[in-house]
């Protein structure tokens, strides 16, 4: 049974949020540099602002609750986009297509190096990884520097996951820019298209991990270089499908939005379920990690996200922000001189 739950995991999510996630921010990236820009003067310092905020809440997450944080992540890759906000979409079609060429044959290339050069690489992979500031046996000030000792590690071995992520980045930001999300009922069409191409892109990705099982060299490394998009497709699947709903059963639209009291409160609810989570499944607090299977874990997530759910209705019914996006809002704005304006947002394609 616990090997079904880890395998559920390993298919329907690992890798898959974190990139949707990442599509998500290129998006909001987008949304929030064109209201700055009819705002204020300089939309591109605001912006860098923004992220350098982001940045401080991620080194705060890092050292006094976890190593997988997020936030510094996003902040220090999210100033490469103000390098594209003006560019056209065509223009940022190409860098989109030209990164996923890239990260398509870098496999190919490493399976044939590893053909011809026996010796073995001594970058650490991501899965091999352990969190040694999380072992049962650390105090929680012990935890703190075992956590950044072993950030460096960490960072070496996540190459793939930030590069997808930045990919994702550019891909939130394309399709802003070509207004698919604007009266999307008159975008049916182009909806219904991307949902079958990620579709069969998801199902073939997914196909990988049964290839990968077969003792067969040739199969192996398939499965492989299938596997390097099983992040990206997975959360293109996952997002074309809410639109495919959205769109096409009108009367689940009520049943979706319960999503977004969550959404509205990310960055709240992203450090809630890291301190929630350690609280309750590490040594230093109840240390669950040590007495459950993978199911039970599973069922504490599930059991955390529904009190987090709860938890951002009530507060959104008393309060417009969460408490930390408003802490981020009010340190990322402060007192700034604002100038109505309507100015284009960027260049026509």
């Amino acid at each position: 049974m616990n090997d079904v739950f880890r395998n559920l995991v390993t298919l329907f999510a690992e890798e898959k949020f974190v990139t949707l996630f990442s599509f998500l921010f290129g998006v909001g990236f987008m949304i929030f540099m064109d209201r700055a820009a009819q705002r204020v003067e300089s939309p591109n310092k605001l912006f860098a602002r923004r992220l350098s905020i982001l940045l401080g809440f991620g080194v705060l997450h890092i050292t006094f609750v976890w190593t997988g944080d997020i936030l510094a992540i996003y902040a220090i890759i999210g100033f490469l986009l103000l390098v594209f906000y003006k560019r056209t979409p065509k223009t940022l079609l190409r860098w989109i297509i030209a990164l996923i060429v890239i990260r398509f044959l870098t496999p190919v290339f490493t399976i044939l190096y590893n053909g011809v050069n026996t010796a073995s690489s001594e970058m650490p992979k991501f899965a091999e990884f352990v969190m040694t500031s999380h072992n049962s046996g650390l105090t929680y000030l012990g935890s703190i520097g075992a956590r950044w000792a072993e950030m460096g590690t960490m960072l070496a071995s996540s190459f793939p996951m930030l590069y997808s992520m930045f990919l994702m980045f550019l891909l939130g930001m394309y399709f802003v820019k070509k207004g698919f999300f604007k009266d999307m009922e008159s975008k049916k069409p182009v909806w219904n298209r991307i949902w079958i191409i990620s579709t069969i892109a998801f199902l073939i990705s997914q196909s990988s991990m049964l290839l990968g099982m077969l003792k067969n060299m040739l199969w192996m490394e398939i499965s492989s270089i299938l596997g390097q998009y099983g992040g990206i497709i997975g959360s293109m699947f996952y997002m074309s499908t809410l639109a495919m709903l959205f769109l096409h059963a009108p009367k689940l639209r009520g049943a979706l939005m319960i999503f977004t009291n969550v959404g509205r409160m990310s960055l709240t609810c992203y450090l809630l379920h890291s301190i929630i989570g350690t609280i309750l499944l590490l040594g230093y607090g109840f240390g669950l990690a040590d007495r459950i299977q993978s199911s039970g874990t599973f069922m504490i997530g599930l059991a955390v996200y529904a009190v987090l759910m709860i938890f951002s209705k009530l507060w959104l019914k008393r309060f417009k922000y969460g408490p930390m996006e408003w802490i981020w809002r009010k340190l990322t704005y402060g007192k700034i001189n604002e100038r109505p304006k309507a100015a284009p947002l960027y260049a026509a394609e």
